[in-house]
């Protein structure tokens, strides 16, 4: 198997903050990898180096001749806004045959969801799922063998998630990627790289049997480290007694054995086994418990879109959440999650004894806003908690925000300047200082790592909290939930499982999907005659592959698209040279 990229004693700075030193990483051909770590912990930064994107500070980088690199990055390049979908993928192609090969623009475009109708709408329009899905078709369309994807997972809804998901298992190219969803790594890697420590730890694994082994290895680090400890401990007393001993009697020979056991401590000292420093998160919560029988109720009510013109989204015939239920709340992007979210909110800020929805008056809530824009940018940290906060002193905020990993030279820093981890930690901290006794939390896992996401599990569960979440981490949703309620077909319903969401989920199909894109390595030559003949025996064998399945499982789409371009090649054939 080739190796693609080689990485030899990479180190890299972030101005005065080390990121990783005499790194050490191989990436092979059909290599599927995760590449885990804490916020902060420079895995954007490496991807960056290893596109050439950016130059290390040390260390070299090998580059196999035949690699074909591609890169999809968090979010669609601006520059392609004003270009209609169709353009913005055909502007990938190579500018030789590019006009002849306008047929693989529409067919991939077909197998990835989009119908004819939305070949012409402005980049700048078309939602996050969306623009995502184009990303990923500007990657593959030329037949890369290698794809870097920095958080593909961000800010997808479930449709899409689960698309690229099966999408990346299919694919014949290797990858490496960045992403904090467990069970989406599970599902598409076979490898994990951690980053951490200015160092990796790589396991021929996915993540969560990586995480596994990783955690074994600290577990053992750390006896060795504790045993170590307990000998350099008492070598240093010997070497002590036998100084004094040296100087009492004045004796040369205590004096030098105790040099010689002195200079033992130290080289036992430098050559200690490292443990892990873990990462600087500490995300943890304090909440009330209500004595109440119900926190809220909506009964026989009509949820409509927000604007001036609303539009019925959703009907609710009843719903109710108790002290201590822990629902997640489910649905596509768009049928009204966040709306309803938002209205339970604003009906509690502004209309708590209102009859649309019914508060109990012990009712106090901690509310997290998936977009962060709860937080006032132009305050520094400390005024956030005092503009925010209701209970504790100064010195309580101080100890507060230096615990939840802000060092002290921070707390004068702006908002808008923190990461959206930053954020989403700072957001954390105000719930725990006003220790509500309902969370409503809408997309908490969009900026926090996999330790992160651990942690606020872990808080949840040992604090007992009522709670009503949105998320698009599965993992985050089978671990903390106990009641699951679906947005679908116009009705809020209560169902037994998120399972009975996930398999029902209506993402594109995936039959069509290739490992490589409909099997094509290189454009069609239109002076090559044997080529041409080829395709033609590959398209036919498609569509006769297509007519052989049932009815329900065919595309019609991309026989339709196989149809068109079989004529073009026929009549290719049939034209007297000039």
């Amino acid at each position: 198997m080739a190796t693609l990229i080689q990485c030899h004693r990479l180190t890299h700075s972030l101005g005065n903050k080390a990121l990783f030193k005499s790194l050490d990483i191989a990436i092979n051909e059909g290599d599927k990898i995760g590449l885990v770590g804490h916020n902060g912990s420079g895995k954007s930064t490496l991807l960056g180096i290893l596109s050439q994107a950016l130059e290390a500070d040390e260390g070299e980088i090998s580059l196999n001749r035949g690699l074909q690199l591609e890169v999809v990055e968090q979010f669609i390049n601006p520059r392609l806004f004003d270009h209609t979908l169709a353009q913005a993928l055909t502007d990938k192609l190579p500018e030789e045959g590019k006009d002849f090969n306008q047929y693989r623009v529409e067919q991939l475009l077909a197998e990835l969801g989009f119908g004819p109708n939305e070949y012409n709408y402005l980049v700048s329009d078309l939602s996050g799922g969306q623009q995502n899905r184009l990303m990923f078709a500007r990657a593959v369309i030329n037949n890369p063998n290698l794809i870097l994807f920095d958080e593909p997972t961000n800010h997808l809804d479930l449709t899409t998630l689960l698309y690229f998901e099966k999408f990346l298992q299919q694919l014949d190219a290797g990858f490496l990627l960045i992403s904090h969803d467990r069970q989406f790594l599970d599902s598409v890697t076979h490898r994990t790289v951690f980053l951490r420590d200015e160092r990796i730890y790589s396991f021929n694994l996915p993540y969560t049997q990586a995480k596994n082994h990783l955690d074994a290895q600290d577990e053992a680090a750390s006896a060795r480290l504790k045993s170590e400890e307990k000998a350099i401990k008492s070598l240093a007393a010997s070497a002590k007694r036998l100084a004094n001993w040296g100087k009492v009697y004045d004796n040369e020979k205590f004096a030098t054995r105790a040099k010689s056991m002195e200079k033992r401590v130290e080289k036992m000292e430098e050559n200690k086994t490292f443990v892990s420093k873990g990462s600087r998160l500490n995300l943890d919560l304090e909440l009330q418990v209500a004595r109440a029988d119900r926190m809220l109720h909506i009964e026989n009510q009509e949820i409509l879109s927000p604007g001036e013109d609303p539009v019925p989204l959703f009907h609710i015939e009843e719903f109710f959440i108790r002290p201590g239920d822990r629902i997640a709340l489910l649905g596509h992007n768009g049928v009204g999650k966040t709306t309803l979210i938002k209205l339970i909110m604003n009906q509690y800020a502004n209309d708590k004894s209102g009859d649309f929805i019914k508060f109990n008056p012990q009712t106090d809530i901690g509310y997290y806003d998936q977009e962060i824009n709860d937080l006032d940018g132009t305050m520094n940290l400390m005024e956030t908690l005092r503009a925010r906060s209701h209970r504790g002193s100064e010195a309580d905020y101080n100890t507060a925000l230096i615990n939840a990993g802000f060092p002290y030279k921070d707390m004068t820093k702006k908002v808008a300047v923190l990461s959206g981890g930053e954020k989403a930690r700072l957001m954390f901290l105000i719930i725990k200082i006003n220790q509500p006794n309902f969370l409503v939390l809408d997309e908490p896992t969009n900026h926090i790592d996999i330790q992160g996401r651990q942690q606020l599990e872990q808080q949840i569960l040992t604090t007992r909290a009522t709670l009503l979440v949105t998320s698009h981490d599965r993992r985050f949703i089978d671990h903390i939930a106990d009641r699951y309620v679906l947005i679908q077909n116009k009705q809020l319903i209560e169902i037994n499982s998120p399972e009975t969401f996930y398999q029902t989920d209506s993402s594109p199909s995936m039959e069509s999907i290739h490992t490589k894109v409909d099997r094509q390595t290189e454009p069609v030559s239109v002076n090559d005659e044997d080529s041409i003949l080829e395709r033609i025996i590959e398209l036919e064998t498609l569509i006769a592959e297509d007519h052989a399945r049932k009815s329900k499982f065919q595309k019609p789409k991309l026989q339709s698209n196989w149809h068109t371009e079989l004529a073009h090649l026929n009549a290719l054939l049939t034209t007297e040279p000039e």
